[in-house]
């Protein structure tokens, strides 16, 4: 403020604040006393900087990247992050451990052995929800890819895969299914397992052979237009949670047209 310095020059946004609304104000006054702040890491000089939006969305990934630098780091440990719950276990927060909760327990080994015995995902719902059994949520109600999400969970061996998912960036938050974007980690034995290694193992052949035939499944996964469109993988049902996909209804071999564009055909007809 004396006006000794004309050059500030620091490793990264980070280092200079830990705070959005401080960087902005110290760079704004510095400015005014003619002092250029040069951002090593990010290449960023204010003096040639065309508008502080450049600087909080640089100082947004910045953070971004620490942060997820330090969650992989304890991935690696073995550390569980980001556990959503999972039936047939709890979740204790204090140590970040999960142990069986033999309640659910049973339920869990019922659909192992159902789905082994040759019954699908939709039967096996079925019979869940006849016989009053409750999800993880606390609820009496199964659907057919609820039940795939257990039976393909490899948790229930007492494996642990950490980074399924990944954010595609920090501004939209949008979250992908990890298909080699980034780092995932795979920890075995983990925790006590709920079926024997040799019963999820095959449940899992069965799973790939009933959809080997299908080129829009991989790894039991629809692949197909989970990233085609702008909101592809992003929207949800407000009452139920269910993903919402897009469908087409065939007209006749010439034609086709999407759900959306049947409905406002119908609305102009009437």
């Amino acid at each position: 403020m004396s006006g000794m310095i004309d050059i500030v020059m620091t490793k990264s946004i980070s280092r200079f604040s830990r705070n959005l609304v401080d960087t902005l104000q110290y760079v704004r006054m510095l400015k005014e006393r003619g002092v250029t702040i040069i951002f090593e890491k990010e290449n960023i000089n204010t003096s040639t900087m065309e508008s502080e939006m450049q600087l909080a969305q640089n100082e947004v990934e910045s953070l971004s990247q620490n942060v997820k630098m330090g969650v992989k780091m304890k991935m690696r440990r073995g550390e569980m992050m980001g556990f959503n719950g999972c039936l047939g276990y709890d979740y204790h927060p204090e140590n970040k451990s999960i142990t069986v909760n033999e309640a659910e327990a049973e339920t869990v080994r019922y659909i192992f052995d159902r789905y082994i015995e040759g019954y699908g995902a939709y039967t096996i719902a079925k019979e869940l929800t006849a016989l009053g059994k409750v999800n993880k949520k606390g609820q009496i109600k199964w659907t057919d890819s609820g039940v795939r999400g257990i039976i393909k969970n490899e948790k229930y061996k007492g494996d642990l895969l950490q980074g399924k998912t990944y954010t595609v960036d920090p501004i939209s938050k949008r979250r992908l299914d990890n298909r080699g974007e980034e780092d995932r980690f795979y920890i075995k034995d983990h925790h006590e397992a709920i079926v024997s290694k040799e019963i999820w193992d095959r449940a899992q052949e069965i799973c790939q052979g009933r959809y080997k035939k299908n080129a829009n499944v991989v790894d039991g996964t629809r692949t197909k237009f989970t990233r085609k469109f702008a909101l592809s993988s992003m929207c949800q049902c407000g009452f139920c949670g269910t993903n919402l996909t897009r469908r087409s209804h065939n007209q006749d071999t010439h034609h086709m047209k999407t759900s959306l564009e049947m409905q406002n055909s119908n609305e102009q007809r009437d």
